[in-house]
């Protein structure tokens, strides 16, 4: 189990490293922005209340 979690700890991790590495337009182009980098790849993040211009 915990060997589960420790995995998924870290493809989340690689992911947000992933997605840091990107421009503020091409975030945008895929619906976040800078600061809810972390919460949108753990799943924390209601997009219904998340407005990007």
């Amino acid at each position: 189990m915990w060997g589960d979690a420790l995995a998924t700890y870290w493809v989340r991790r690689e992911a947000i490293k992933t997605l840091r590495q990107l421009d503020d337009r091409t975030l945008r182009d895929i619906g976040i922005s800078r600061c809810h980098i972390e919460t949108a790849v753990t799943g924390d993040l209601d997009m219904e209340l998340v407005r990007i211009r």
